[in-house]
Formats: structure tokens, C-alpha cells, sequence
């Protein structure tokens, strides 16, 4: 069985900045600064590594931070979810139509891999309406170095799909160098798409095993991801 893990900003949706900005926002609020978050280029990064990277440049303790993530989750949430009614959110080439076919393969799972805390990735698929294909996933509240995640999302994939599988199994689908990258510390495949904001040859110099300028031509990717 294989276990498809997908990023999601840049490779299943664009949402217009609302992340950053929600995040900035709950940042203020709960911390009463954002360090240095402007400066920080938050391209398949984690939403730990960004938070702890900006707020450390402040002055905040590693142990203040952890105390005050339950605070800055539920204000995050709530910027994001009112961020989204207006934003301009846009649902990437295929991406239905890939996960639509991938449900009814029978030799294949979908996860998330992504560096969005957990409520942020759920309020995300939930505006555009994808979180039905995703039982599972690893998020950016669970660890700050990506490279954890795979481990993560495996674990995951035992306890919700009663599935014994191994980074052999794996395929992570993303569209920045870190989801190469991440693919690469556990053996795993990767298939990176020129959907996000990295330029094509960046990303074909970090050497994905696979590349696709997007997802739209379904029995392509298909292939490629069962293979």
C-alpha cells in the first residue's frame, strides 16, 4: 500500500497570504511581538520553526513559547477562518481530480505532510473543501525540522488505517526544496510540482525524483505516484 503524503500551500491551494498574516496577527496578540517574521521566508518551513525563529530574535524564552501555543492556536484560528472569507484562495490544477482518483485506486492512501499547525491545515482543505480525502497527516505543530514529519506520518498511518507500511511505501508531494529534502532523510519518493513560489530549476537542481510543472494531468501523476 502506498502512502501519499501531500503538502499544502503551493501544491494543493494558494490562499493569498493568509496564513502569514493570521500568523502575525495571533503573534501580536499572545506574544506582543513577531520578532522578526517579516524576514523569514516561510517556504516549507513549519509553523514552529517560523514561530520559534521569530519570536527567539525577540527575546522569548523556548519554554514561553511552548506555554503560550494553546493562546496563539486559537488566535490563529480564528484570524485564519476570517481571513478566508474573503481572501483569494485558489485550488491548484488537478488537485481534485488527482485525490478523487487516488481514493479509489485500493492501493493507495492519502496523508498530509505539511508545515501548517494542525488547525490551520484543517481550516485550509476545509474552504476548499479536500480535508474528506486526508484521514491522517503530520503538521507543523508536531515538530519544528520537517525532517521528523515522515516519522510522524507513518506512526499515523498505522493508528488510523490499521497500515504496516515503511518509508519505502512513502511518497511526498510538495512544492519547495525542504519537501525534497524531507523525502530524502527517510528514503522515500519525491515528487515535487512548480505550482508554489521556488523557481522550476531550483527545485530541479535539489534533485526530486520526480517533477511535474503541476498536477493536471491526472493519469500522469497517477502513474508516477503507484509506480
Amino acid at each position: 500500500m502506498k502512502i501519499i503524503l501531500f503538502d499544502i500551500d503551493g501544491t494543493l491551494l494558494r490562499c493569498d497570504g493568509a496564513g502569514k498574516r493570521s500568523m502575525r496577527r495571533a503573534c501580536l496578540e499572545v506574544f506582543g511581538t513577531a520578532g522578526r517574521m517579516d524576514e523569514i521566508d516561510f517556504q516549507g518551513r513549519t509553523d514552529l520553526f517560523i514561530l520559534g525563529e521569530s519570536l527567539r530574535s525577540a527575546g522569548l524564552a523556548e519554554s514561553k513559547i511552548a506555554e503560550k501555543m494553546p493562546a496563539f492556536t486559537e488566535r490563529y484560528a480564528a484570524h485564519l477562518t476570517r481571513e478566508l472569507e474573503t481572501a483569494a484562495v485558489t485550488l491548484l490544477p488537478g488537485v481534485t481530480d488527482l485525490l478523487d482518483a487516488l481514493s479509489g485506486a485500493g492501493n493507495a492512501v492519502a496523508g498530509v505532510l505539511t508545515g501548517n499547525i494542525r488547525a490551520g491545515a484543517e481550516i485550509k482543505l476545509d474552504r476548499v473543501g479536500l480535508r474528506r480525502f486526508f484521514p491522517f497527516g503530520a503538521y507543523g505543530d508536531d515538530a519544528a525540522d520537517r525532517t521528523l514529519l515522515p516519522a510522524i506520518a507513518l506512526e499515523r498511518a498505522g493508528s488510523a488505517m490499521g497500515l504496516d507500511a515503511a518509508y519505502g511505501d512513502m511518497v511526498i508531494v510538495g512544492d519547495t526544496v525542504h519537501d525534497i529534502d524531507c523525502a530524502r532523510a527517510v528514503d522515500a519518493v519525491s515528487v515535487c510540482v512548480g505550482t508554489g513560489w521556488s523557481g522550476r530549476q531550483v527545485l530541479l537542481e535539489r534533485g526530486p525524483d520526480h517533477f511535474f510543472d503541476d498536477l493536471g494531468d491526472t493519469e500522469a501523476v497517477i502513474r508516477t505516484l503507484l509506480s
